[in-house]
């Protein structure tokens, strides 16, 4: 009885936390709409799950044989929507959001396990309430927590696919989180009497978020893209560890004029473009950030200039065909410079001169269109 009260006093916390971080994601605009409803509807879920938990806790310990019904229905909707949940993640970490849920592949096992779950209502394949609203365990209650566990190795699979661009110490952090309801998962296998899934997975969404919001002040919001307090930290690191670099800077040309002429969508659409173009140039040998309005920057380590040199012939190459299927055409101004701690006064008066170059190509631009 104290176990059970509990179990049922965790499950409520995890609820009440939940509820919070539900409030601060409808508020949120720093992740994203779309991400924020996905998540929404993860923790919505996760909620209905540990409500359901209690509900049959509850009715296990009432010797009321009037309860059997609704003790079945309960179980069967909390071990049909266990797997919906990491399913639903997997539309956080995706950048194709309509396709996954269409994927025959990650659908079937999300089927299959709610139709064996209504079948366990007179056969008890998955779980039993007898006549006297005692509950028990059926031959394949594993399936529904296989099935689940199933879904969180591929979420975990998505994540990390996803988390290229991310720190060895983000990685670090983020890959013990993730695997909290597996964790969770294996010792209810192990333990009959003890109930974790959805108080672990309440545990990781929590600190799932957290981490995200965490994460996303350091980029920018608008291209994905590293942003200037990242810059700025990153530009430190230079200055106490004495490294030399290789600093790249861009300047978006004629961005006023697009806002003033096709709007700030367009505008938005051409810093986007720009973003992601320098992003995929200079991916393998810098890191880009955007530090302005119109203006980007990479920092290299120590690199040779023919690198710097093909990486920008590339970005040129993709600008190209880029712009064949715009009607408003991104034209990059940028410009390098080599900071050696040995030979510079500073990695800040390597910027200046990185900055300065990017001017001067700046003005060949003009001149060129002109």
């Amino acid at each position: 009885m104290t176990k059970m009260i509990s179990l049922i006093s965790t499950d409520v916390l995890a609820i009440i936390a939940l509820r919070f971080t539900i409030s601060f994601a409808k508020r949120n605009v720093v992740v994203g709409n779309k991400k924020n409803m996905i998540y929404i509807y993860a923790a919505v879920i996760t909620i209905i799950l540990l409500i359901l938990e209690i509900t049959t806790i509850l009715m296990e310990l009432s010797s009321n044989n009037k309860l059997m019904i609704p003790h079945r229905i309960a179980n069967i909707l909390g071990f049909s929507l266990s797997p919906l949940v990491p399913c639903i993640l997997l539309l956080f970490n995706s950048n194709k959001e309509k396709n996954i849920l269409h994927n025959c592949f990650l659908t079937i096992p999300l089927c299959f396990n709610a139709f064996m779950c209504l079948l366990s209502y007179k056969t008890g394949f998955i779980f039993f309430v007898d006549a006297q609203n005692q509950y028990t365990r059926g031959n394949l209650f594993l399936l529904p927590t296989i099935i689940c566990m199933f879904y969180y190795v591929v979420f975990v699979v998505a994540v990390i696919k996803n988390s290229v661009k991310y720190e060895m110490e983000d990685k670090k952090n983020l890959i013990p989180i993730l695997f909290i309801p597996i964790l969770g998962m294996i010792l209810q296998i192990l333990f009959k009497d003890l109930i974790l899934i959805w108080s672990c997975t309440s545990i990781s969404l929590l600190i799932y978020y957290i981490f995200l919001l965490e994460l996303k002040f350091k980029y920018d919001v608008q291209t994905g893209i590293k942003n200037r307090v990242a810059f700025e930290r990153e530009m430190e690191t230079y200055v106490e560890d004495d490294k030399n670099a290789t600093i790249v800077m861009f300047d978006l040309n004629d961005l006023k004029k697009t806002n003033d002429t096709h709007g700030h969508k367009a505008g938005d659409e051409m810093i986007f473009y720009t973003a992601k173009i320098i992003e995929e140039s200079f991916m393998k040998i810098g890191k880009a950030y955007r530090i302005g309005g119109d203006e980007f920057c990479v920092i290299c380590n120590e690199i040779p200039r023919k690198l710097v040199d093909s990486a920008l012939s590339n970005l040129d190459v993709l600008l190209i065909k880029l712009n064949q299927k715009r009607h408003v055409k991104i034209v990059v101004a940028y410009g390098y410079a080599f900071y050696n701690k040995n030979e510079n006064e500073s990695i800040y008066s390597t910027l200046v001169q990185a900055d300065k170059a990017m001017y001067i190509h700046k003005a060949k631009l003009k001149e060129y269109i002109i």
